[in-house]
C-alpha cells in the first residue's frame, strides 16, 4: 500500500505522539509498503512565516535526529497540507486534530481516511472545532487508549477502532535490583501545564521532609529549569537507552503527574523495566494502570497523595515487590508487533465503510 501519514509538524525534540507515528511508519515500511511522512510547518501563510519555513527545512536536514528512520521512507516537509502538497495514495493517517481538519477535505486519490486519534485535544483547539473532527463519518479513527474510547462512544463516533500503544520489549526490560538502584523516584519534566511538573515537584519535596536520604531524578527534553529544587538530578534530552538503563532501571519508584494523558509512555516505559508506578488518574494511564494491583493512583494535582503514595512504597516492601511483579506482567500485554499487525489489518481492510 501507499500510506501517507499527516503530522501537524516536525518534532526538534522528543515527543510521545510524534514517537509513535515514526515507529508505525517503520513498522509498515518494513513490512513493504511504501511510506510518506508528510511535516507541516503549521503557519499561516505570509512571507514571513515562509522565511521561517525555509529556516526551518534547513534546521532540520543538518540537526541531529532523536528519530532513526527506516531509509526507504520518504519525508516530505511542505508549508501546509493543502491537497495538492500531499502524494496520491491508498490510504492517509491524521495523527492529530489539525491534520484531520486537513484530511477532511481530500479527495478520493488521497486514498482511504484514517484518523489515528493520540489525546482529546482541547487546550490546543476550541472543545467544538476537536469534537467535530471526531465526527467525521467517512474517517476511520483509531483511538490508542480505552479512555480515548470512551469519550468516542460518548461523542458518538462511528468506525473507530481500539489500538493500544506499546512497549519496544527489546528495550524496555528490568535489568537492575531494586537494591541496587540510585533513585529513589524518578519523573519526567516538562513545562507544559498538562504535564503537572510542579506538583510533581512539590510532592517529592515534601517527601524530601519525611526520608532522610531521600533522591530523585528528573529528566525532559528542554534545559534545566529553575524551578527544579538543586537536590534533585536532572538529565536533558536523553536517548532511549540512556532512559531506559540510567533513569527507569536505576529508580525505586516513578512518578506520573500529568493532569492529563492520552496514553502515559515514560509510565509504561518505566514499569516495563521494573520500576513501581505511581500515577496520578490522568486517563492515558488506565490500560496498563490498575489502583492497589499494578500501581498506586492518586488525583491530579493533589501533592499530599503523591507524596503519601510514594512513602507508602519506599516504607513497605511487600506492596512495593506486589506491583513491580504485576506491572511486569500486565505491561507484556502491550507489545509493538501486536499493535502494528493490528493497525495494519485496519488499513487493509478497505472495505470498512
Amino acid at each position: 500500500m501507499k500510506i501517507n501519514i499527516l503530522l501537524p509538524n516536525f518534532a526538534m525534540r522528543p515527543s510521545g505522539g510524534h514517537r509513535i507515528a515514526y515507529q508505525y511508519a517503520n513498522g509498515l515500511a518494513e513490512k513493504g509498503h511504501q511510506i510518506n511522512l508528510i511535516f507541516s510547518s503549521g503557519k499561516q501563510n505570509t512571507f514571513f512565516n515562509r522565511l521561517l519555513f525555509f529556516a526551518m527545512y534547513i534546521t532540520i536536514h543538518f540537526s541531529k535526529k532523536w528519530f532513526k528512520f527506516n531509509t526507504i521512507i520518504k519525508r516530505k516537509y511542505v508549508f501546509n497540507l493543502a491537497e495538492n502538497r500531499i502524494p496520491n495514495a491508498d490510504a492517509t493517517i491524521a495523527t492529530a486534530c489539525v491534520t484531520a481538519l486537513a484530511l477532511e477535505k481530500y479527495a478520493a486519490t488521497k486514498g482511504k481516511k484514517f484518523y489515528l486519534i493520540q489525546h482529546y485535544e482541547t487546550w490546543l483547539m476550541p472543545k467544538e472545532i476537536v469534537d467535530e473532527t471526531w465526527g467525521y463519518n467517512d474517517m476511520i479513527k483509531i483511538v490508542i487508549s480505552k479512555w480515548l474510547w470512551n469519550i468516542g462512544k460518548a461523542l458518538g463516533a462511528s468506525n473507530m477502532f481500539y489500538v493500544p500503544n506499546f512497549i519496544d520489549e527489546r528495550l524496555f526490560e528490568k535489568k537492575i535490583k531494586k537494591v541496587n538502584r540510585q533513585y529513589d523516584v524518578s519523573m519526567i519534566f516538562s513545562q507544559e501545564k498538562t504535564k503537572g511538573s510542579q506538583y510533581g515537584i512539590l510532592a517529592l519535596e515534601l517527601v524530601k521532609k519525611q526520608f532522610e536520604g531521600f533522591s530523585a531524578v528528573l529528566f525532559g527534553s528542554c534545559p534545566r529549569d529553575k524551578k527544579i529544587p538543586k537536590w534533585i538530578d536532572y538529565v536533558e534530552n536523553p536517548n532511549q537507552e540512556f532512559l531506559a538503563n540510567s533513569i527507569y532501571n536505576n529508580s525505586k519508584i516513578y512518578l506520573c503527574s500529568s493532569i492529563s494523558e492520552g496514553w502515559g509512555l515514560p509510565p509504561m516505559e518505566a514499569m516495563a523495566c521494573g520500576a513501581a508506578v505511581v500515577t496520578t488518574r490522568n486517563g492515558g494511564v488506565d490500560d496498563f494502570c490498575i489502583d492497589e494491583e499494578t500501581a498506586l493512583m492518586c488525583d491530579v494535582k493533589n501533592t499530599e497523595q503523591m507524596c503519601e503514595k510514594i512513602m507508602q512504597l519506599l516504607t513497605d516492601t511487600i506492596l512495593y515487590d506486589r506491583l513491580v511483579e504485576q506491572g511486569l506482567k500486565k505491561i507484556e500485554e502491550f507489545s509493538f508487533s501486536k499493535s502494528l499487525n493490528k493497525l495494519e489489518e485496519i488499513l487493509e481492510n478497505l472495505s470498512i465503510v
